[in-house]
């Protein structure tokens, strides 16, 4: 069997750098991040590594054609990179509005667009990280919810478009996962230890979610033998989150203030 080829954004840390340590032992995995040093240490583990700015289109076609001259193929696309403002409505930017916008959604759509033609001759399989926020409402988070729910709709859109040419397309919704991002997060709030308790008791496992609880998810709907019928179709991994009642509003930093 031919080595497989993977791309997996944000895959330098978090859910990216653990569905890029299932992946490797397939074929090459090029991880692409914006974080110089997370792709030095990422590199160091055999991992390859692409500096890029997944909102730029030129960064996209430059990745196309260093994947076409290197390997000529490309199997399998990871969509992990993403950012989350979390304020009131009122608080939150136009900056903020297109950064989540671009980082989230467009990404995918130009990531895939500039990719076509190496997924389609390879019949490869695109897996989009979105949100259990693209599923229930979050407080403080319009923006992100936003885009995560875009994430989510394109999914379904991109697995029919591309359904001719043997490609699949699927998504997989995290529940609260502790990711760098999520430490900084708890890290920015005054009172960040109580709000990561409060979320593990929301949990009906009792625990916060890990990458390595998402990466295999994603590993299984990358692969054509393990999920060869699967496409348009999104998989909850969220420790139960969204089968309880309350997502609860302390995840925002407090209770609503309405003055």
């Amino acid at each position: 069997m031919d080595p497989r080829v993977s791309v997996i954004t944000g895959g330098a840390s978090g859910i990216g750098l653990a569905t890029a340590r299932l992946l490797r032992s397939q074929g090459p995995v090029i991880v692409a991040d914006l974080d110089d040093s997370a792709l030095s240490r990422a590199a160091e583990e055999g991992l390859e590594p692409f500096l890029m700015d997944v909102r730029k289109q030129e960064a996209w076609a430059s990745l196309s054609d260093y994947i076409s001259k290197t390997y000529g193929r490309l199997d399998g696309v990871v969509h992990s990179a993403g950012t989350a403002p979390i304020a009131r409505l009122v608080d939150t930017t136009d900056e903020q509005f297109d950064l989540a916008y671009e980082t989230n959604v467009r990404s995918i759509l130009v990531g895939t667009r500039e990719l076509w033609d190496l997924l389609t001759t390879s019949k490869g399989s695109v897996v989009n990280v979105a949100s259990v926020a693209a599923l229930v409402g979050q407080d403080r988070s319009a923006a992100y919810v936003a885009s995560k729910g875009a994430v989510l709709a394109l999914t379904r859109a991109l697995a029919i478009e591309l359904a001719p040419y043997g490609v699949r397309v699927n998504c997989v919704c995290p529940g609260t996962t502790m990711t760098p991002m999520l430490e900084r997060h708890f890290e920015s709030l005054p009172s960040g230890g109580e709000v990561r308790e409060h979320l593990r008791r929301r949990h009906p496992l009792g625990r916060l979610l890990t990458p390595e609880d998402i990466a295999p998810t994603i590993t299984h709907l990358l692969s054509p033998s393990a999920s060869g019928a699967t496409t348009g179709t999104n998989v909850v991994v969220d420790a139960g989150l969204t089968a309880s009642f309350d997502y609860g509003n302390v995840f925002s930093g407090g209770v609503h203030d309405v003055s």
